[in-house]
């Protein structure tokens, strides 16, 4: 696509303000959250929260506006809880399935009316075309949706417009089939060779097929179809390949594309460290090492010592579009600054189109979600002496989280002294533990019933000595009732080249908690 930033589409971004008083940055402890929605619904008000959902994609409002705004809904659902957001997308998104070509009865450049959204910004001679690009950024939150509706039970009212979302992203997904190009352990889309485009033929930048990525990721999770979840982990692995390590500040560089020398822009990296964050929350690709890289890039380049926004990820120029570092918030729990700075500029921001909503959607969740805000919880001093035989260290949790790292369990304690992990539904908390290649291990646990509706889930990956994933696998258990009940346990087989074993202890999907005690993994 042209090295036209988007966020400087006509209408897309409307002209903002910055109030000049100071601004605290975001303290120690959790923000008060209603006044984090109030900043959300301060700024859900363009076209008095219409938004760009009747309008089509010619000009390119639907990829680069209106999925932003549909995003921002469903981060707002994971922030709150509140089945209103859900509404409001809803209501949104069938506003987007009546503006696809097949909905309008309008033409690509081969004379085709198909289920995606042409455009005509781009492309030569006044033609249009249907870019990839545009494709995942509109399928990819009609995907989350319809994946936040099958794993969470509560939301089985919304499952017939789950069904419409997930059928219109595979729908539009499938327009690109011919444009994908399988490398092995890697792969990406391509422009088509015929397209009126001035790069036709060649690789999408970063970015471009990353959105596809995000988009295929999450029909995945909806759909446990293999298939997608292959073709984005192969587009994850291709761009960690063209990732560079600056040794100076453990941060990561890369450029536009592999034909532009440019470094990436702060707008389209937007969509990069998501979806990098993305794999790394399903186990897949990225890393730990990985997320710190990315945390440091945003913290020591893209924050400057100013405390302006770079318009570049190596800290060239200013953005006039400071909030985009609310779209880094994931990150925070890598390098606080991050959160603390866009607390900061969302505060001060009054009007910042679709992307400063999802900026303001994104920094409530993280808020919601202390993981993301308050930096990463470093490991206690090793456990000495563990039971005989065990490998899991402190896996009763009587050291509170010593050997653990993440903040998405929290340990309590009953009225008898013992100490327990409850769990949520999310990545954050876990454990490493040295294996032998070929070698098989007892895995189990106990766990006692909390207030989700599904099941207690042991998530567990395999990485070699070069951090590289290499299989996983899970334990999920449902309770018979109220009390401690012992998880059977379960023989995990470790694959050629692994060194080591990451656990982790979460609920399979959806609100609520449960408890974990005891676990343990012993050698066969």
């Amino acid at each position: 696509m042209k090295r036209k930033r988007w966020f400087l589409y006509p209408g897309l971004i409307l002209i903002f303000c910055l109030v000049a008083a100071f601004v605290p940055v975001i303290p120690a402890g959790a923000v008060d959250s209603n006044e984090l929605l109030q900043m959300f619904t301060r700024l859900d008000t363009v076209n008095s929260g219409n938004w760009f959902k009747d309008a089509n994609n010619d000009n390119g409002q639907l990829a680069w506006g209106e999925s932003y705004v549909m995003d921002a809904y469903l981060t707002m659902y994971e922030a709150t809880g509140d089945t209103y957001y859900l509404d409001k997308f809803v209501a949104h998104g069938k506003g987007v399935l009546a503006q696809r070509d097949i909905s309008r009865g309008v033409k690509d450049y081969r004379g085709l009316s198909l289920p995606a959204w042409r455009n005509g910004s781009y492309t030569l001679n006044g033609e249009y075309a249907i870019f990839a690009v545009h494709t995942g950024m509109i399928a990819y939150p009609m995907a989350k949706f319809a994946a936040l509706v099958t794993n969470t039970p509560s939301l089985q009212k919304y499952w017939n417009d789950r069904t419409l979302f997930l059928q219109a992203a595979k729908d539009a997904v499938a327009v690109h089939k011919d444009e994908w190009v399988d490398e092995g352990d890697t792969g990406y889309y391509k422009f088509r060779d015929d397209m009126p485009y001035k790069q036709a033929g060649l690789i999408l930048p970063f970015n471009q097929y990353l959105a596809m990525a995000r988009a295929e990721l999450m029909i995945y999770r909806a759909t446990g179809e293999t298939q997608y979840q292959d073709r984005a982990k192969k587009m994850l692995q291709h761009f960690k390949n063209n990732l560079t390590v600056d040794q100076s500040t453990n941060s990561y560089n890369w450029r536009y594309s592999l034909y532009n020398t440019s470094y990436e822009d702060i707008g389209h990296a937007n969509i990069d460290i998501d979806a990098a964050f993305q794999g790394y929350a399903a186990g897949l690709v990225f890393n730990t090492t990985d997320m710190v890289r990315f945390a440091n890039t945003g913290a020591k380049k893209v924050v400057k010592p100013d405390g302006s926004i770079a318009d570049n990820i190596i800290g060239g120029g200013t953005t006039q579009y400071p909030w985009f570092i609310g779209m880094w918030s994931a990150y925070g729990q890598f390098a606080p600054v991050i959160t603390d700075t866009a607390y900061k500029k969302l505060s001060a921001t009054s009007s910042g189109g679709a992307t400063g909503l999802l900026a303001a959607a994104m920094l409530n969740k993280a808020n919601a979600q202390p993981g993301y805000r308050v930096g990463e919880i470093q490991p206690a001093p090793p456990v000495d002496n563990p039971p005989s035989g065990e490998l899991i260290k402190n896996g009763d949790f009587s050291q509170d989280k010593a050997e653990w790292t993440g903040a998405d369990v929290v340990i309590k304690t009953e009225v008898n002294g013992n100490k327990y992990g409850n769990a949520k539904y999310g990545w954050l908390f876990y454990q490493y533990v040295p294996v032998e290649p070929g070698a098989k291990y007892i895995l189990s646990g106990k766990s006692r019933k909390g207030n989700a509706v599904t099941e207690a889930r042991i998530a567990y990956f395999f990485y070699n000595a070069a951090g590289k994933q290499l299989s996983s696998g899970n334990i999920l258990y449902k309770h018979k009732g109220t009390g401690w009940e012992q998880i059977p346990a379960q023989t995990v087989a470790v694959p050629a080249g692994a060194v080591k074993i990451q656990i982790k202890l979460l609920v399979n999907g959806g609100s609520g908690t449960h408890d974990f005690d005891d676990l343990s993994m012993k050698k066969v």
